[in-house]
């Protein structure tokens, strides 16, 4: 198998991306892909599980040190400050060359315009890592509509190349548009959300469904020139 680097960007926090990255590791695994799950800059790291933990323990690749885990729960690039680091690109491009595996899926943190630094953000980020396929996650209630397109538009100005799979995540506390915003990204010509997670555990069957359906889909798509 040609090496895949699928890169995670999302169009907010808190809107079930790590749970996405996880599923989509573990269906890699479950196949005995050689995957290794993750997480380059983390913020609100403390002595309990992390997501970048999780992403380790679901690969099958061995997973070294992230370069940036920040103790401090905010943004990160407020993080790095408060650490007196600052985070660099070329260091977690070095990292995650550092894992030559079959599928490597990277994480970012935060939302795609989430500010990394002063003049950086995840979009530079994504980038810069020269990703063969995008995930794009959004939260399956009211203003996804308006998340996805306008998360979208920068994503596609950096990466026109690269493929984007947009994927829903059931939200905490459902609401009037859950489980309709799919088919209106459709409808209206934003995007084909093919996949939508529901809010259920790792080891549920409905989602070990949709995480094989989406890596079978990055399996398939035509990949981004890498230059």
């Amino acid at each position: 198998m040609t090496p895949l680097r699928v890169v995670v960007v999302g169009v907010g926090t808190e809107i079930g991306k790590t749970h996405v990255a996880v599923a989509l590791v573990e269906a890699a695994a479950r196949r005995g892909v050689a995957v290794a799950g993750l997480k380059p800059v983390e913020s609100g790291v403390g002595a309990g599980p992390t997501d970048a933990k999780r992403l380790a323990a679901a690969s099958l690749f061995h997973v070294k040190q992230p370069p940036y885990a920040f103790p401090d729960p905010v943004s990160p690039h407020l993080a790095a400050e408060r650490a007196g680091q600052r985070i660099a690109l070329p260091r977690i491009r070095r990292w995650v060359d550092a894992h030559p595996a079959e599928l490597v899926v990277v994480e970012t943190a935060g939302a795609l315009l989430s500010p990394l630094g002063r003049r950086l953000t995840n979009l530079d980020l994504a980038a810069s890592l020269r990703p063969d396929v995008l995930v794009l996650v959004a939260s399956d209630r009211l203003g996804v509509l308006h998340d996805v397109r306008a998360t979208l538009a920068p994503l596609r100005a950096a990466l026109p190349e690269t493929p984007v799979h947009v994927v829903l995540s059931a939200p905490r506390r459902a609401d009037a548009s859950t489980g309709t915003n799919a088919g209106e990204l459709r409808r209206l010509g934003i995007a084909p959300a093919e996949h939508v997670f529901p809010r259920a555990s790792l080891v549920s069957r409905e989602t070990r469904e949709v995480a094989d359906a989406l890596l079978t889909g990055i399996f398939a798509r035509p990949r981004a020139p890498r230059r």
